[in-house]
């Protein structure tokens, strides 16, 4: 994503507080130019530390395309993706120990689940098997149920006929989640049956980096 644009940062209301920081906020509500993603960023961005917005402000950061990633065995009835064990590896998950980055405070608007059958660093274009898609999955933030007992079918329906336009296995989030640098993450699938294979986990949204 680019940077904040001078109407962006006004209609974020960054660093305005009272009415006048109520206004803008839901000013940005009618705010034709930006992506779903980037609104749900823009509605939030007030809540950022009061340092971080001063960057966006003078242009020592900016806000991007955050898509945080994780991979897991599925081991029986259950694939544990994001877990405070990992470290960071490439190409397996870019979340190390189960946590953001210092100062990487993220705005979570969708979350995408992918399926391979052979590989952990396989190419995760395979469909959804049955006990598969009959599963659920559960997002714990700071030991906290944030999503509980969630059907799999969330990420799969767009295949048969409902929000065709979306990428495959995305989940856009009704209520998007601020996670904030250095919060535990924590997300499980649990299946009726045993299944073979392998999962990614995508949490895409907004996050913002310094210069």
């Amino acid at each position: 994503m680019e940077e904040l644009t001078n109407e962006e940062i006004i209609l974020s209301g960054l660093g305005q507080t009272g009415r006048s920081g109520f206004a803008t906020r839901k000013a940005i509500k009618g705010e034709m130019g930006a992506s779903r993603f980037r609104k749900h960023f823009l509605e939030r961005a007030h809540q950022l530390p009061k340092p971080i917005q001063k960057s966006l402000v003078t242009g020592k950061a900016q806000i991007s395309d955050a898509p945080y990633y994780s991979t897991a065995e599925i081991k029986g009835t259950r694939c544990e993706l994001i877990r405070l064990s990992v470290s960071e590896e490439i190409g397996i998950t870019n979340i190390d120990n189960g946590k953001l980055g210092k100062d990487r405070h993220l705005t979570l608007s969708g979350i995408r689940l992918l399926y391979d059958t052979s590989a952990v660093n396989g190419t995760f274009v395979n469909g959804f098997p049955a006990d598969l898609l009959n599963g659920e999955w559960e997002m714990e933030l700071n030991g906290k149920k944030v999503f509980e007992k969630q059907p799999i079918r969330r990420f799969f329906d767009g295949f048969y006929g409902y929000n065709t336009n979306k990428p495959f296995g995305l989940y856009v989030l009704n209520n998007p989640k601020t996670i904030e640098p250095q919060t535990p993450i924590e997300f499980n699938v649990d299946l009726p049956d045993d299944v073979n294979g392998f999962l990614k986990v995508f949490l895409e949204g907004t996050t913002v980096y310094g210069y």
